[in-house]
């Protein structure tokens, strides 16, 4: 099996079956003979998915097939930015795919598009907003809502900005020290960055070089929204703490490893979850409770019994879009407000189980103000014994910051 079929069937499965373009990669990565071609193709592909759109849009009579749109982002990619494969062999690999999976008779099709894309692409739209779309690669009804949120410019800045490749870990004050790690990495020929903003966190490219310190609890990787949002929380030394939907578990061993009397309960709906966030907890030589719980569901046995309660709730994940490109497949207005309720209903719950004189946290990965700002100002309108101390949306930018909202609420 040639590596640009392996390319083909992962993302078929992300365009026909909504699959998790992380998920499938890692479960068919295996049959790639160059790992790093078929990562860069897939997660490539996915990242021009709008734009690529349009591109098939202008240049094809009627829309094609499902195999086909996928054929022709493949070979749109290949062209645009695979500089080792020249604009001909492109073409002509692609043809050959298209026969290699069973569709001889798209080939002449495929064949047709692609050499015209490689003479002339289409010009793009004349109006500036769905110019931005086109170029961002981002669905132009978020483009315009994040317009009317943000202004064009603040919104064409963060759109369309190089994301930090280097990835942002948490060295575990528990087990080692900062510059101790630092002499590692050097020793290691690993490349990284400090992070001014805190003392305790790097930037360091991953690889396979650094994982055994990964693996020993020396470092983590959590990201530098996560981080904030663990200080704003500013759990302290005695506090019991709720995390609800707390899986992988990141922010729920940031609060463990505060002192050495935080009590930290982690909940989740499913089972492996839990599991996942017992095996992160061992391996940074923390100690926290996990529990199967709906946060959905209101539970009266933890009423009024925690000083931080942290609702990190599911969201559509817009700002983190430049490390899970797919983010923006089937996303649209009506799945985001069945979110919202989804989100309300766990805030109210989280609500219930702080204690007098403690902090409520509420916190997405997405820049949508129906996620954020209007379920803040709807609770704090319904629930007087609360009072607003803080919040604020973090945008993606190219110093290590995904999208990113949190807000801290004080229980009178």
């Amino acid at each position: 099996m040639s590596d640009l079929k392996v390319c083909y069937n992962i993302l078929s499965q992300v365009y026909k079956q909504q699959a998790y373009g992380s998920i499938s990669l890692t479960n068919k990565l295996n049959e790639a003979k160059n790992r790093d071609f078929v990562t860069r193709l897939v997660y490539g592909v996915l990242r021009n998915d709008v734009k690529y759109d349009y591109y098939i849009s202008k240049m094809a009579a009627k829309k094609p097939q499902n195999s086909a749109i996928i054929l022709l982002k493949i070979g749109m990619y290949c062209i645009e930015e695979m500089d080792s494969m020249p604009d001909y062999a492109a073409v002509n690999n692609t043809v050959e795919l298209t026969k290699e999976i069973g569709k001889q008779g798209s080939s002449g099709f495929i064949n047709g598009v692609l050499k015209a894309f490689c003479r002339q692409k289409p010009a793009l739209p004349s109006d500036e907003v769905q110019k931005l779309s086109v170029e961002a690669s981002v669905p132009l009804w978020i483009v315009r809502q994040y317009i009317k949120q943000f202004g064009i410019e603040n919104t064409r800045r963060f759109l369309t900005c190089q994301p930090l490749e280097l990835e942002h870990a948490r060295v575990n004050l528990k087990k080692t020290e900062v510059e101790a790690v630092k002499q590692r990495l050097t020793n290691l020929g690993v490349e990284y960055m400090t992070d001014e903003e805190n003392k305790d966190c790097l930037f360091v490219r991953n690889g396979q070089k650094i994982r055994p310190l990964f693996d020993a609890g020396l470092i983590t990787f959590q990201s530098l929204t996560s981080v904030r949002c663990c200080r704003t929380a500013a759990v302290k030394d005695g506090d019991e703490v709720l995390d609800m939907c707390a899986a992988p578990g990141g922010k729920s061993v940031y609060f463990a490893g505060v002192g050495e009397n935080v009590k930290v309960l982690s909940t989740d709906i499913y089972h492996h979850r839990l599991e996942l966030i017992q095996q992160y907890a061992r391996r940074m030589g923390v100690k926290l409770e996990v529990r199967l719980m709906d946060a959905t569901q209101c539970n009266k046995a933890l009423f009024n019994s925690f000083d931080v309660v942290l609702c990190d709730v599911p969201c559509s994940n817009l700002g983190v879009a430049a490390k899970k490109p797919d983010v923006y497949l089937f996303k649209d207005k009506d799945r985001i407000f069945c979110i919202t309720q989804t989100q309300a209903k766990i805030l109210e719950n989280g609500a219930k189980y702080v204690k007098e004189g403690g902090t409520l946290v509420y916190s997405t990965c997405t820049l949508l103000k129906e996620e954020n700002e209007d379920i803040i100002k709807k609770f704090l309108k319904q629930n007087k014994q609360f009072s607003l101390e803080d919040q604020k949306t973090y945008l993606p930018d190219d110093k290590g910051s995904d999208g990113f909202f949190v807000a801290k609420m004080r229980r009178l």
